[in-house]
């Protein structure tokens, strides 16, 4: 963008006229306030391996674009690259430390109705639908069904406890990368990753609604070789 001299007239508060004073300021820094369009596809798959392979589609933004302002043309987009984040969980357990999956609202200790009626909304959908939500799916066949409401059923009334850590940036890639193996994770935690497009002053996340199939796919359990 083009640096823009400011020239300001100040008036001369006299009765008599006087020659108007011209004054100028610095250079106006630029600033680029339009954020790169997000990557989008973002896949956590882990492998036999300790280690987590990410793919992504690219940010839309990975070629510089432009736009007009005023009469001049700037660019606007252009992605410096990615970041790679991550936040390390364990899976949601209770007093016994057995696995508990039906705790769908994440909210408060406890699995009580709450959990209920979001699990019962969503009954018999399957795969065929386009809206179909991996997360409620907890006795995995493709659909919602009795087998999901018995396994529900054994979580029911349980207090939950869940480990989890803070959000880290473990890797920043050049533009026109599209993949990532994360070899520094333990076998049996979790982890979410989030891949943020940048620019110079900006960066966008993964958009992914809790518990929609965008972000369970960002998610992976690390699974020892020998597991």
């Amino acid at each position: 963008m083009k640096e823009y001299i400011r020239i300001v007239a100040l008036a001369a508060f006299c009765a008599a006229p006087a020659t108007a004073q011209l004054a100028t300021s610095g250079p106006v820094a630029s600033v680029d306030n339009i954020p790169p369009a997000p990557a989008t596809n973002l896949q956590a798959l882990a492998s036999a391996g300790e280690s987590v392979s990410l793919s992504w589609t690219l940010s839309t933004d990975d070629a510089r674009s432009f736009t007009t302002f005023g009469d001049q043309v700037v660019p606007t987009g252009e992605v410096h690259g990615y970041r790679v984040y991550r936040t390390d969980f364990f899976l949601p357990v209770d007093d016994s430390g057995g696995v508990v999956l039906g705790w769908f609202t994440r909210e408060g200790a406890r699995v009580d109705f709450d959990d209920f009626f979001l699990l019962a909304d969503r009954f018999g959908s399957s795969g065929a639908d386009a809206d179909f939500e991996l997360f409620f799916d907890i006795v995995p066949n493709g659909q919602i069904d009795v087998d999901d409401f018995l396994r529900f059923a054994d979580d029911f009334g349980k207090t939950v406890t869940q480990e989890q850590g803070s959000e880290k940036l473990i890797a920043t890639l050049r533009p026109g990368i599209s993949e990532f193996v994360d070899d520094d994770v333990v076998s049996g935690a979790s982890y979410i990753y989030d891949v943020r497009a940048f620019d110079g002053d900006n960066e966008t996340g993964v958009v992914a609604p809790f518990a929609s199939n965008e972000d369970i796919a960002r998610t992976a359990l690390a699974v020892g070789g020998d597991q």
